[in-house]
C-alpha cells in the first residue's frame, strides 16, 4: 500500500512546463505550517492543459496520492527523486481538505487484506 496525506502551504513558486508528450507538469513543494519546520515535500503534477491545479506560493493545501521514485541520468550519472503524484489536490478549504484526507484513508483502509 502506497498512500500519502500531505497537508501545508505552497512553498516557492509552482514550476509549469509543457511536456514533449503535449501534457503539461505542475511541481511544487509543500512545507508544514505548525511550530516545527520540516523539509518541503515535493509533489509533482501531469495532465492537461485545462486540468492545472491552481496552486501559488504560500496558499495552504492538502495533497493525498502515493510516493514514486524517478531515476534518470544527468552530467554523467544516475540521480534519483522521491516525490509525491497526486490524485487529489486540495486548495484553501478546510472542510474540502479534510474530506479528501478521510476519503483516501478510508480508501486504503478498505483496500487492506484482514
Amino acid at each position: 500500500m502506497n498512500i500519502c496525506v500531505v497537508q501545508g502551504v505552497v512553498v516557492g513558486e509552482p514550476r509549469i512546463v509543457v511536456l514533449p508528450s503535449g501534457q503539461w507538469a505542475v511541481s511544487f513543494d509543500v512545507g508544514s505550517t505548525g511550530d516545527e519546520p520540516s523539509a518541503p515535500v515535493p509533489v509533482e503534477w501531469t495532465g492537461t492543459e485545462a486540468q492545472i491545479p491552481k496552486v501559488a506560493s504560500d496558499v495552504g493545501v492538502t495533497v493525498t496520492g502515493s510516493i514514486r521514485r524517478r531515476f534518470f541520468r544527468a552530467g554523467g550519472s544516475i540521480h534519483t527523486r522521491v516525490y509525491v503524484r497526486p490524485d487529489t489536490i486540495v486548495i484553501k478549504s478546510p472542510t474540502r481538505q479534510r474530506r479528501a484526507i478521510r476519503k483516501a484513508l478510508s480508501a486504503a483502509l478498505d483496500s487492506t487484506p484482514v
